[in-house]
């Protein structure tokens, strides 16, 4: 019976399932699916439905209309040499031309039009748009790249009568770059000039594109020298460079006390005679040169700055400032201080291991006790020291020191 039961229930259910299949699908009272058939309007016109939506079309109304291929004789024949050019290297925003040629070889006219080119190649031109049977067209390809790229190439198409070839491709690729380059770029820093020593650096100008020369170097301080000599050809070969030339810039020690930035003009054959403007900077520090903190502390020369870092107030922080002093038979003192912040202790304490000679050495100490106010002093906001001294060339030193407190 059990067994009886449970066949009775299944056939039960499929026959449900069944009429369900069918009133949702095949009874009267469902609209059935019809296939794609005419429209009659109220005018008793027939007309077909509309078709499904295409994808938008981009708007060509800036390119010429093709010309007619030719569907009967006689044909013209499209004729192409190479079709490519390899322009080598050239520089950014520089442009560059080069031609192609298409020749009738067929028994009819040839006619031509400018199709779609890639944004950044334009044609120059096409010499004349209908080519006579034995005669040929130049078609002129322009380019002029906004940056630099390795793999630069563009393309352009023409479009013609011949049902054979109805369009043809020209395309230019190369490699641009920057037509020079300067090393370092725009700021050549020539470190510390003090009595004893000069400031010295060096750079280079160079070519990737073409060979140039050095026409002249002009310094707008007498006390900042530039001589130049060609680059080596392994130097060359490691900056990628067809030419280049090395420069040493000596400030001498006759340069004023301070910091210093110096223009300096090197003319050249570049771009048709282009001159290249470098800034040469350093610090002319007189009688004394300072060497690199101790403790956790940054020191900029050339601006005389101190930065502390990050100072617990709770612990407050200790900064020494190495120094090695020339031209004193006395010993080295601080006469006075003076601060726009009070709070900050500034000192100096004998350091034999860098005296030697008649040079004495010292240290710079700059505290922030334990309790200090809790401030940020970075530039603008740094603090100004200003130390008299009994130094006979150097009076008065300043510095800029900077923290934030917390």
């Amino acid at each position: 019976m059990r067994v009886l039961g449970a066949v009775l229930g299944i056939v039960l259910g499929m026959g449900a399932l069944a009429g369900t299949i069918w009133c949702a699908r095949y009874a009267p009272w469902v609209e059935q699916y019809k296939p794609h058939l005419p429209l009659i309007d109220p005018r008793g016109h027939t007309t077909e439905a509309p078709p499904p939506p295409q994808p938008a079309v981009e708007d060509k109304k800036d390119v010429n209309p093709r010309p007619p291929v030719a569907t009967k004789e006689p044909f013209p024949k499209a004729v192409t040499g190479v079709r490519v050019f390899d322009f080598g290297s050239m520089g950014v925003n520089e442009e560059k031309k080069h031609t192609f040629s298409i020749s009738n070889k067929g028994q009819g006219p040839l006619e031509l039009e400018v199709g779609p080119c890639t944004c950044k190649c334009t044609v120059g031109g096409l010499s004349k748009k209908k080519v006579s049977p034995g005669d040929k067209v130049d078609v002129e390809l322009a380019w002029r790249p906004k940056e630099v790229a390795t793999n630069f190439a563009q393309q352009c198409t023409i479009w013609t009568s011949d049902p054979d070839s109805p369009e043809i491709q020209f395309k230019v690729y190369g490699k641009v770059d920057n037509k020079y380059q300067v090393i370092p770029e725009r700021v050549w820093h020539a470190g510390h000039v003090t009595d004893v020593q000069e400031g010295i650096t060096n750079g280079q100008v160079v070519s990737t594109i073409e060979k140039f020369k050095v026409t002249s170097v002009e310094s707008t301080n007498p006390h900042v020298q530039v001589t130049f000599v060609p680059l080596d050809g392994i130097s060359l070969m490691g900056l990628h460079g067809k030419a280049g030339f090395e420069f040493t810039v000596k400030a001498d020690r006759e340069m004023p006390i301070g910091t210093f930035r110096v223009p300096i003009r090197i003319h050249t054959t570049l771009e048709g005679n282009k001159t290249i403007e470098i800034d040469v900077t350093g610090t002319r520090s007189g009688p004394m040169l300072f060497l690199p903190p101790q403790g956790s502390a940054l020191w900029l020369a050339e601006k005389s700055r101190l930065n502390m870092g990050r100072v617990r107030r709770d612990l407050g922080k200790k900064v020494s400032l190495p120094a090695i002093i020339y031209g004193i038979k006395d010993k080295f003192q601080i006469l006075k201080t003076t601060s726009d912040a009070d709070y900050l202790k500034v000192s100096i304490a004998p350091n034999p291991e860098i005296a030697q000679g008649e040079q004495q050495g010292v240290l710079f100490v700059f505290e922030l006790p334990r309790n200090s106010p809790g401030e940020t002093r970075v530039s603008p906001n740094s603090v100004h020291v200003t130390l008299a001294t009994n130094h006979p060339k150097l009076k008065e030193i300043h510095f800029e020191v900077e923290f934030i407190c917390q």
